[in-house]
């Protein structure tokens, strides 16, 4: 005849995942709360350097140099062209009141337009340090005597003091400074990079001395390609 034979009945209750405990969860939530508000505070960051840098622009434009001086670290480097390089907020102050020889403000017919453009923002991981590359455009010049266009790549650095964000180094290599008539194509570069540093000896030569338009050169990048280094295709 026939045997019955059971075989155990196994459970699955007991290998089902369990949910998280609270705690875990607990702990999930506030390490993402964690990485969220870190973000949010880089975003916050780039954003102040931003304003930072767009406000130099605006006093340059006006010659408002104390307002300017205000904007750097009290142990701040400043380096325009070939002037060479100006070291603490006293020797600044002195390099751009001699750039406005001696007054602050315009005078009557002076244009002096600096556009700050193309921000690459480059925070450090410590979240007190940062560099940025930018563009200066320039429209100079006087009514009834000249006008100048000039252009070049600013690679500045700065530092956050006590939660507000200042110039550490501010360094604009130029890469023309010609008339507007006839502009790049008819002319040399019109100051060969030298602003003041011969009337107001700097404290430091230049970082790099490469010379004045027509010569050209790339200043290093303060950032990575975002993308990738590049590799030619057969490399690849």
């Amino acid at each position: 005849g026939c045997s019955d034979s059971t075989e155990p009945v196994s459970s699955s209750v007991n290998s089902a995942p369990q949910p998280p405990s609270d705690a875990t969860r607990i702990a999930e939530l506030r390490e993402q709360l964690a990485t969220l508000k870190q973000q949010a505070q880089r975003v916050k960051d780039s954003n102040d350097i931003k304003r930072l840098q767009r406000a130099y622009g605006y006093y340059v434009n006006e010659a408002l140099w104390d307002e300017i001086v205000n904007l750097f670290a009290d142990n701040a480097t400043l380096e325009i062209a070939r002037d060479g390089v100006y070291i603490g907020k006293e020797r600044i102050r002195a390099y751009y009141y001699a750039l406005g020889n001696g007054q602050q403000g315009l005078r009557e017919g002076q244009l002096n337009e600096q556009l700050q453009l193309m921000p690459v923002v480059t925070l450090n991981e410590d979240g007190v340090r940062a560099k940025a590359r930018w563009r200066n455009i320039m429209l100079l010049g006087q009514l009834g005597e000249s006008a100048f266009w000039g252009e070049g790549p600013f690679e500045n650095e700065y530092v956050k003091e006590n939660g507000i964000w200042k110039i550490s180094k501010l360094w604009w290599q130029q890469a023309i400074l010609v008339p507007y008539a006839g502009g790049w194509a008819k002319n040399r570069d019109a100051n060969n990079g030298i602003w003041v540093s011969d009337r107001l000896p700097p404290d430091a030569p230049p970082t790099n001395d490469h010379g004045s338009w027509p010569q050209t050169w790339l200043p290093p990048f303060s950032f990575e390609n975002p993308v990738g280094k590049y590799l030619p295709a057969a490399a690849a």
